[in-house]
């Protein structure tokens, strides 16, 4: 008897987010396998940007503009955080119909669309096409890459099949080395192999078949569950790392999210958290910190998760470990992207499944 309501009680007791047939029922497109794979997209990405190199000259730029939207833009944010730690040129991300007014002809652009039809990307490439002498696209084809043929401009081509936001690997890594041929990012293709072999332990510690007790993404998605979160991040460090954490969160878990920058917040968002009172304590903010942060963003940190647990708020950080920033931004990204996967999994959602965007896509199209 006792040996049978053992049995029952390891049963009852093992948690849904374990369970291989609920994983493929609501899985069925495999995004799990695909966060699983960010360092192998990693690696690929490298040789990606390989067969496109030689045709874009190298020397440094005066700005370099990454156009997108976005999965699709993501890798830019990624890109301008490393950049401007190390401060040779700017990195500005423009996810709009309109490029910046201010482009010039010593300005490198890289226009990034997955599927190579989304529209502000397409728009932005027709209203400068041929105006700068060195432009890039990242896709796996579509019209913006048919286009670029036409026009002579190098064209990286990512590997198709999967949702923009889960070719991540691909478009940063690929993005990185163009960054490294023009002098923007040092030992480019080296750190990318040391922050792909982190991604590979990340996702042995994270993946599908690590048990919830062992589990550290899901059991911050169970903690997480049933609360609308705020994404609290230095904008100089892990900013960009948070807003891969809102639209992973928007996106695959199908979970209210927004993200709020250090400093600003401080001076203005800090006294929100009173009303709607019935609202405040159902939240829960996630403070990212990085080993490079200001000392006064450290402090300011340490005072928010204080404040906030005061006002009723469930309270988690997210600290970056890793010598080389990029390590701590590639480590940070990939544990949301668990995240994300297993809320989505805990509260019955698709993972793939884009319901509301592709709802306006064809709204737009009508």
């Amino acid at each position: 008897m006792t040996r049978v309501r053992r049995k029952r009680a390891v049963r009852t007791s093992r948690h849904a987010l374990d369970s291989p047939s609920r994983c493929s029922r609501l899985d069925p497109a495999g995004m799990g396998g695909r966060i699983e794979g960010f360092g192998a997209q990693m690696r690929a990405g490298v040789s990606i940007a390989e067969t496109v190199l030689g045709r874009i000259a190298p020397g440094r730029p005066r700005r370099l503009v990454v156009v997108g939207m976005g999965g699709s833009a993501i890798a830019g944010g990624f890109l301008k955080s490393l950049v401007e730690r190390e401060g040779p040129c700017q990195v500005h991300v423009s996810r709009h119909y309109e490029p910046p007014g201010w482009l010039g002809d010593d300005d490198v652009l890289v226009f990034s669309s997955y599927s190579g039809e989304t529209e502000e990307t397409l728009a932005a490439y027709e209203s400068v096409r041929g105006r700068t002498p060195r432009s890039c696209v990242l896709a796996t084809g579509g019209t913006l890459a048919r286009l670029a043929a036409k026009d002579g401009v190098p064209v990286a081509a990512l590997p198709e099949g999967m949702p923009p936001r889960a070719a991540l690997g691909y478009s940063f890594s690929t993005l990185a080395m163009i960054s490294g041929h023009l002098g923007l990012l040092a030992d480019a293709g080296a750190r990318l192999a040391r922050a792909a072999d982190e991604a590979g332990r990340l996702a042995f510690a994270c993946g599908r078949n690590v048990v919830v007790s062992r589990n550290p993404a899901k059991q911050l998605a169970i903690r997480l569950a049933g609360r609308a979160i705020i994404l609290i991040a230095n904008e100089r460090t892990l900013y960009p790392a948070a807003l891969r954490w809102k639209g992973q969160l928007n996106e695959n878990a199908k979970h209210l999210a927004w993200v709020s920058p250090l400093p600003e917040m401080n001076h203005n968002e800090v006294d929100g958290f009173v009303n709607p009172a019935g609202i405040v304590p159902r939240l829960a903010a996630l403070l990212f910190s990085d080993p490079s942060d200001h000392p006064r963003i450290v402090r300011r940190l340490g005072w928010l998760r204080t404040y906030l647990k005061r006002r009723g708020l469930r309270v988690e950080t997210v600290t970056a470990v890793g010598d080389d920033p990029m390590t701590r931004l590639v480590r940070c990204v990939l544990l949301g992207d668990f995240v994300s996967y297993f809320l989505a999994l805990r509260d019955g959602a698709d993972p793939s499944a884009l319901p509301g965007v592709e709802a306006l896509k064809r709204a737009l199209r009508a």
